[in-house]
């Protein structure tokens, strides 16, 4: 090559050189991908966090000890202790465990090896689908657990995050309407708040009454005028702003709308809003359907002192406080409420809770979806949302659990999702849609199809399916000299969900459950109201409504009878009169604190050997057993005797208690 060329090819080269450093390389080794790979992995095994961690140079200032010292779960998950105690990367510094895998290739590798462990550090969202009983509500609560309850036993989350859980039965009464499972990860410790409607929460406490006092908290949905601006009102209104066919009416209340909007921020208020309203002349028939459109709105406002209507008080914390470690369940469950309501609702509590996501990571999750979000109306516009955030989730910082029976109602869903857990189903339908948006679970042969439905329908309860093509779960050391983690790509993983840390408000209720369950559903009586009755009357009011009870000794008169006509509306359990005792007001006590005592009371007994179930019990240890119940909630002597709900309470407890304490007896 002719020297001045070589020359002119060199410094052709070189022109280019200075923008070599634009282009992020591995090392030879690939060490900088593959930490890349592990660091942003949603899901990942034991076995790949070690090889990863063992093969390639991680720096020790990357290297940490878990902090997590509580054993307590040992028992459940021995290998896991050993996995928390060993160094662990900083690449993953918050994980928890989401179960075992069990369709391992390796069958000589550890049993450590096949622990599945999620990683909370990064947003991902999950799809999870399945008959009902399947353990759908039972995975979304582990991943739950995982994600708020601060360094617990079954991982490592020095930082935890806020969730939001939204729910919405098609409510008929209290005994029929089951409570969000997601509220028994109270028994943790960590805070729940109950977010309920103004109209149906004397009824939702009722519901809730078994968790009441267990860091749970029943309040009203409110929102205050400064989080009400005009898309929220819109929505609460049931206004499109894409609708071809609106009516004029509503093209007025748009144009008013539109008008505040552009005087500037800070003019648009919901108590401006109606003052403009009632200006306006409205034509014969257009201000009635305008009424019922600001009825709901109404609904969730705020009470204030210009307040007429009469209407539970506002907490006196504030409720849109989403504090790390805690949990916000917006349960919309009203006889008044269609699901478009409630799905309107959750638009606009999903919104409130993103704004201010700065503060830590937010989790949310839609338990029992298929009740609420169907393909119409609202229930479109809360999917458009999830979709949103899914789409944005690393740069929100938001992570999405669905859980639903029906995978069909929002496939949109499925398509987004970085992992979806298929439980047991025996619908062929449902089937036809998860191959059509899951990878792995795309048609190869006719063998392969019919091989997959049935691992599916064959599959036992707690167990499940995973399909996440980037969770990082075999290492392959086929591929290079070192080898490398392998994500799962276009297959999936067979794994059986971990046992849960909090309490099982899932579990099924047999028929010997059915009396329990109903003494424990007491009435609850102690909402705050914004009361515009005139003091004085009020009063008078309350002293009527108080449940008095005579002695033996003395005859009612008239106006206690009528007093007690007013009061058997309230009353929780049948009162009967008690014998010789003074004028007193009786509050029973709750059907969880009635249970409680019991099973005190049952170990005590057991302990001394006295008897072995409540048949074998003599009539003089029975009524001291009564005694002691009306002495432990001060209620008057012969309460307990003489209430006939009680004494079947006690037969079925104490008996429950009983048979528990003599199988542990017999275990150990």
């Amino acid at each position: 090559m002719p020297k001045n060329r070589q020359s002119r090819v060199t410094s052709h080269i070189s022109k280019f050189s200075h923008l070599l450093h634009f282009i992020q390389e591995g090392g030879d080794d690939g060490s900088s991908q593959q930490e890349e790979e592990f660091a942003n992995t949603p899901i990942f095994t034991a076995a790949v966090e070690k090889f990863v961690l063992s093969t390639y140079k991680v720096s020790p200032a990357y290297l940490t000890t878990s902090a997590s010292t509580d054993t307590s779960s040992a028992s459940n998950y021995t290998a896991l202790s050993s996995f928390s105690n060993n160094q662990a990367s900083e690449l993953v510094p918050q994980y928890g465990l989401v179960g075992i895998r069990q369709d391992s290739a390796d069958t000589h590798a550890p049993v450590e090896d096949r622990l599945v462990l999620a990683n909370i550090n990064v947003p991902w969202s999950a799809f999870i689908c399945g008959s009902q009983g399947a353990g759908k509500s039972h995975t979304l609560s582990c991943l739950l657990e995982n994600a708020l309850i601060p360094d617990n036993s079954a991982g490592r989350l020095p930082y935890p995050l806020a969730g939001m859980v939204m729910h919405y039965d098609k409510y008929t009464s209290h005994t029929s309407t089951q409570v969000c499972e997601a509220a028994y990860l109270c028994s943790s410790g960590i805070p729940v708040t109950v977010l309920v409607s103004p109209s149906n929460i004397w009824a939702m406490q009722n519901l809730y009454s078994n968790l009441l006092g267990m860091n749970v908290k029943v309040l009203p949905l409110y929102l205050n005028e400064n989080q009400l601006d005009i898309s929220r009102m819109l929505k609460l209104m049931a206004i499109d702003p894409a609708a071809k066919d609106t009516p004029l009416y509503m093209e007025v209340v748009m144009n008013i709308a539109r008008e505040m909007a552009m005087e500037g921020p800070g003019v648009f208020t919901y108590s401006a809003f109606c003052d403009r309203l009632s200006k306006v002349k409205w034509v014969k028939g257009q201000e009635t359907p305008l009424k019922l459109r600001l009825q709901l709105l109404d609904t969730f406002i705020a009470p204030s002192s210009k307040t007429t209507s009469k209407k539970p008080a506002c907490a006196q914390e504030d409720i849109w406080a989403f504090e790390p470690g805690s949990l916000t369940i917006v349960d919309l469950s009203d006889p008044f409420f269609s699901s478009d309501d409630a799905c309107a609702l959750f638009s606009i509590a999903l919104s409130i809770f993103l704004e201010e996501r700065n503060k830590c990571g937010r989790i949310v999750a839609l338990d029992e979806a298929h009740k609420f979000l169907n393909q119409g109306g609202e229930a479109r516009i809360l999917t458009g949302d999830l979709l949103s955030i899914i789409r944005q989730q690393r740069h929100t910082g938001t992570r999405v659990l669905v859980a639903t029976q029906e995978p069909t109602l929002s496939p949109e869903l499925i398509d987004l999702s970085n992992a979806t857990f298929v439980h047991r189903f025996l619908s062929p339908s449902w089937y036809e849609t998860l191959k059509k948006h899951l990878a792995g679970a795309q048609e190869q042969s006719s063998d392969d199809t019919e091989a997959l439905f049935d691992t599916i329908v064959a599959l036992q309860t707690g167990e499940a399916l995973l399909f996440c093509p980037t969770a990082l779960m075999d290492v392959d050391k086929n591929t290079s000299v070192r080898g490398r983690a392998k994500p799962l790509g276009n297959s999936y993983a067979k794994i059986k969900i971990r046992k849960r840390l909090t309490a099982d408000g899932g579990k099924s209720i047999m028929a010997t459950d059915t009396l329990v369950e109903a003494l424990e559903r007491t009435t609850i009586d102690n909402v705050l109201m914004n009361d515009t009755t005139p003091k004085g009357e009020a009063e008078k009011n309350d002293r009527e409504m108080v449940i008095e009870i005579p002695s033996s000794s003395s005859k009612p008169s008239n106006s206690d009878k009528v007093k007690q006509k007013k009061a058997k509306k309230t009353q929780a359990l049948p009162a009967e009169p008690p014998v010789d005792t003074d004028m007193s007001t009786t509050k029973m006590p709750s059907g969880g604190k009635m249970r409680q005592e019991l099973k005190r009371q049952a170990q005590i007994m057991f302990e001394n050997g006295s008897w072995t179930s409540f048949r074998d019990l003599t009539k003089t240890q029975r009524t001291e057993l009564y005694l002691s119940v009306d002495n432990a909630f001060q209620l008057p002597a012969g309460t307990a005797a003489k209430t006939k709900t009680l004494k079947k309470f006690c037969y079925i407890a104490l008996d429950e208690s009983l048979a528990k304490l003599n199988k542990s007896e017999d275990k150990e």
